[in-house]
C-alpha cells in the first residue's frame, strides 16, 4: 500500500466499536503506516483510531430517543463532513448504524469518496427499500449472515456485496472457563439486559423479577450480571434492590459466563449470535417504549427477531417480546430449558448449526483486504 493513506471508519455502538476495533488493527497489520480516523468508542480507541467523535455520546434505541440527541447528532455529522473535506480520504467504512451512516454515506458519495459498508444495516427485517437507497452511495457492501447476499442480489442487483463471515469468529482463543466469583458447583443463569442505560432500564427489572421467580422453584440456581463494556456498578445500582439471593455482578467477562452458563436470558440483539456462538440455550426478551414498538410492529418483515432464529430458518431460542415480555413467561420458558432435556438438546443441536453457517474466522481480515483493494483501485 503506497504510504499515506487515510480511512475513515464509523461505529455507532458496542458492538460495532468492538467489530471495528478489529477491522482496524488488521488494517493497521496490512499498512502501519494507515492513518485511520472516525467516529467509535474505547475498543476503537485502543486499537489506535483517532476518535473525532465518541460512540457513546450517538448511541440511540428507537424514534423517541432521537430528539434529546439531536444537537449532538447533527454536530457530529456537520463535523464529518468537514473531515471529508479536509482529510485527503482514501476510503470511508461504515460500520452497520444506519440512521447516522446512511448521511455520512451520501456525503461521503458526493464529494467523490469509496464508500464501503460493514456489517449491513437490517434493512431485510424492515424497510427493505433503503437497499436501493444503499446502492446509490454504497460502493461495496460487506455482510456477515449468510442470507444477506441473496436480499441485496434480489432487492438492489447493481450493489456489490461480498459474503465475509461473522467477525465474532475472529475473537482470539480464550479459556471460556476460567473460574468466576461464584458460588463452586453452582448451577448458573445470565442476565444479559443490553448495554445501553435504556435497555437497562426496561429489561434489568424484568431480568431481575424472572430470577427471583425461577428461585422460587430452583433455589439451587445461582445468577450472574456481567456488565457491558463501557457500563459502571453504580449506573445499575438502582434496579438492584430487590434482587435475587444468589446474584452476582461483574464487570465485563460476558463471553464467560455465556459459556459456563446453563441457561441466559437475554435482550435481542448482538449477545443473541454470541450466545449462539457459545452454544447455550436462552430465553431472548425485548421492549421499548410504546410509540416505538408502534412503530417497529408496523415496520418490521421478517418472522423471528432473534438472530439465531433468523440464520437457522425456525424458533430455536424463545422471543419475548414487549407485552409477552413479564416475569411468568420468561421464568416458565428458562426452567423448561433447563429441565427438558430433550427440548435442551434440540436447541443446542440448532445453535451448532447456527455457527456453521456463519462460516469459519478470518472476517475481519476479510475486510480489510477488501479496503485495500479498493484504496488501490
Amino acid at each position: 500500500m503506497a504510504p499515506g493513506r487515510s480511512v475513515v471508519l464509523v461505529a455507532g455502538e458496542a458492538s460495532g466499536d468492538q467489530h471495528a476495533a478489529k477491522l482496524a488493527r488488521q488494517l493497521s497489520q496490512l499498512d502501519p503506516d494507515v492513518a485511520i480516523s472516525g467516529i467509535g468508542g474505547p475498543e476503537m480507541e485502543a486499537a489506535g483510531v483517532e476518535l473525532l467523535y465518541r460512540s457513546e455520546d450517538l448511541a440511540l434505541v428507537g424514534v423517541a430517543e432521537v430528539l434529546p440527541k439531536l444537537k449532538v447528532i447533527l454536530g457530529a455529522i456537520r463535523g464529518m463532513k468537514r473531515h471529508f473535506k479536509s482529510t485527503r480520504l482514501d476510503v470511508v467504512i461504515l460500520v452497520d448504524f444506519p440512521d447516522f451512516n446512511f448521511r455520512l454515506g451520501k456525503a461521503a458519495k458526493k464529494l467523490g469518496l469509496k464508500v464501503l459498508y460493514y456489517i449491513s444495516p437490517q434493512v431485510w427485517a424492515w424497510r427493505p427499500k433503503r437497499a436501493q437507497k444503499m446502492a446509490s452511495f454504497v460502493d461495496h457492501l460487506a455482510c456477515v449472515f449468510p442470507f444477506e447476499p441473496e436480499f441485496f442480489r434480489l432487492n438492489a442487483p447493481e450493489l456489490p456485496v461480498s459474503f465475509v463471515g461473522h467477525p465474532s469468529l475472529d475473537d482470539p482463543p480464550q479459556d471460556w472457563n476460567e473460574p468466576l466469583p461464584v458460588p463452586r458447583e453452582a448451577e448458573l443463569v445470565g442476565l444479559l439486559p443490553g448495554s445501553r442505560m435504556s435497555e437497562i432500564s426496561r429489561l434489568l427489572p424484568l431480568l431481575l423479577a424472572s430470577a427471583r421467580l425461577m428461585q422460587k422453584q430452583r433455589p439451587d440456581l445461582h445468577f450472574v450480571l456481567p456488565l457491558a463494556p463501557g457500563l459502571r456498578r453504580e449506573q445499575v445500582e438502582p434496579y438492584l434492590q430487590n434482587t435475587p439471593r444468589g446474584l452476582t455482578v461483574i464487570a465485563g467477562r460476558s463471553r464467560q459466563v455465556m459459556a459456563q452458563a446453563r441457561l441466559l436470558l437475554v435482550a435481542s440483539g448482538t449477545a443473541t449470535l454470541q450466545a449462539a456462538l457459545a452454544g447455550t440455550p436462552g430465553v431472548v426478551v425485548y421492549k421499548t417504549g410504546g410509540f416505538n414498538y408502534l412503530v417497529a410492529r408496523s415496520l418490521i418483515k421478517v418472522e423471528h427477531i432473534a438472530m439465531p432464529n433468523l440464520i437457522a430458518g425456525r424458533r430455536l431460542l424463545p422471543e419475548l417480546i414487549q407485552g409477552d415480555a413479564t416475569p411468568e413467561r420468561v421464568s416458565a420458558e428458562g426452567l423448561s430449558l433447563l429441565a427438558d432435556d430433550e427440548r435442551r438438546g434440540r436447541v443446542i443441536q440448532g445453535l451448532n448449526e447456527v455457527r456453521a453457517k456463519l462460516g469459519g474466522p478470518g472476517a475481519s481480515r476479510r475486510v480489510a483486504e477488501l479496503a485495500l483493494g479498493m484504496m488501490k483501485g
